[in-house]
């Protein structure tokens, strides 16, 4: 896999390697058809773009040159911004950040409904294959149960939240206050819940207006995203966030608006707000790159301690997995050959049966044979170290 996220690159480079769905659609089906490639998944978020591919054994691509090309960007100048990882370390990465442990804010949830997202819509257009799918599986389980297992301190919270904490520490006030959200997906409504928790009146922007197929917060007022710029000179803070490449506020659009006292924060990438908007008089812009998070503390830092722990654990159990993929199919060739073998040593007790009674007979006893031996051979390999299971395979397919 390879990944470009807040910690490496600021949201001028990150909007660059950004995906739209229809994007990353596009995207893995071009890469799914590279010669070596099994599968590929891609998550796009506003901090992060990883892709995760899985190759032929032969196979070598590199990936950054492929995303840099792909996107008819300089892989001279870009590749810098990007982490490769292989194998297991590739597996420790997607497991850490399903658990939030590598989020702005520790612990988030969101990060986990977008990992579930892209496995899902790969899975959709038939870009994933079993290796994938099995790392994908086990990364929303193991967040789960850390999630269900360690409260992290002060975590759950979303981008917006983080914004309004920023704000509030440097004096802004939102009881009473009237704020425009623009856009209606799944970071717009928890920004206008966050904005209706903190007592604000809260206006959120619809694509879907006339139909009425909109899902907002209770108590949220709403109007069509066309009618943005017309609400503008009402409110005091404007937050966008969209899933949009195009911009949904420029400075053209504002013209003849006094700005005075307005704050625009811009919760998106690629960003929704243009940056020259933060130039315009009296207008104060915020995006993501402002939202800076404390250190950890002492509770969070034995938090971590902990979910690391599981984490190892879930480790070891892909790490069986994936070195010992390629045995699955040999066990469960030598599960059938055994519940053959099982019928051939009874199927002559069963001579005074009717061919239907023997029928059921040999169903029964090659499923239930073929099942046990399967189960015995599974319990071999995972108590043995991969060379002694190996060689234990060879034997057996000798015999």
């Amino acid at each position: 896999m390879i990944g470009i996220d807040h910690g490496t690159a600021q949201i001028a480079v990150r909007e660059r390697f950004a995906f739209t769905k229809s994007a990353a659609e596009l995207a893995l089906q071009t890469l799914k058809n590279t010669q070596g490639v099994r599968g590929c998944v891609l998550l796009s978020t506003c901090n992060r773009m990883e892709l995760y591919v899985s190759l032929d054994e032969d196979t070598q691509i590199d990936l950054c040159a492929w995303v840099c090309e792909y996107r008819q960007l300089s892989v001279e100048a870009d590749r810098a911004y990007f982490c490769p990882r292989e194998g297991v370390a590739a597996a420790h990465h997607l497991f850490e950040l399903a658990c939030g442990l590598c989020s702005q804010i520790m612990g988030e949830d969101q990060i986990l409904t977008q990992v579930k997202a892209a496995i899902a819509l790969a899975r959709e257009i038939y870009t994933t294959d079993n290796c994938l799918e099995v790392l994908f599986r086990q990364a929303v389980t193991v967040a789960k149960q850390i999630k269900s297992s360690i409260i992290f301190e002060k975590g759950n919270r979303s981008a917006a939240s983080v914004a309004l904490e920023l704000l509030r520490e440097q004096g802004a006030v939102f009881e009473g206050k009237r704020a425009l959200v623009i856009g209606n997906g799944m970071m717009g409504r928890l920004t206008a819940q966050a904005l209706m928790n903190a007592r604000a009146q809260v206006t959120v922007t619809v694509r879907q207006y006339h139909s009425g197929m909109v899902d907002i917060p209770e108590g949220a007022d709403r109007i069509n995203y066309g009618e943005r710029y017309e609400k503008l000179p009402e409110v005091d803070y404007i937050f966008s966030a969209t899933a949009s490449p195009n911009l949904t506020v420029t400075p053209e659009g504002l013209a003849g608006i006094s700005l005075d006292g307005k704050i625009f924060v811009d919760l998106a990438v690629p960003r929704d707000i243009d940056p020259a908007v933060g130039k315009l008089s009296g207008a104060r812009l915020i995006c993501m790159d402002d939202l800076q998070v404390e250190p950890l503390s002492a509770t969070q830092q034995e938090q971590y301690r902990r979910a690391q722990e599981r984490l190892a654990l879930a480790c070891e159990e892909f790490s069986r997995f994936y070195y010992n993929r390629e045995l699955i199919p040999r066990i469960g060739a030598l599960a059938d050959a055994a519940a053959d073998d099982l019928w051939g040593r009874m199927h002559r007790d069963c001579a005074g049966f009717t061919d239907e009674q023997r029928e059921l007979v040999r169903s029964a006893a090659v499923r239930s044979g073929g099942k046990v031996y399967a189960h015995l051979l599974y319990l071999l390999r995972d108590g043995l170290d991969a060379d002694t299971f190996s060689r234990c395979m060879e034997l057996l397919e000798r015999g």
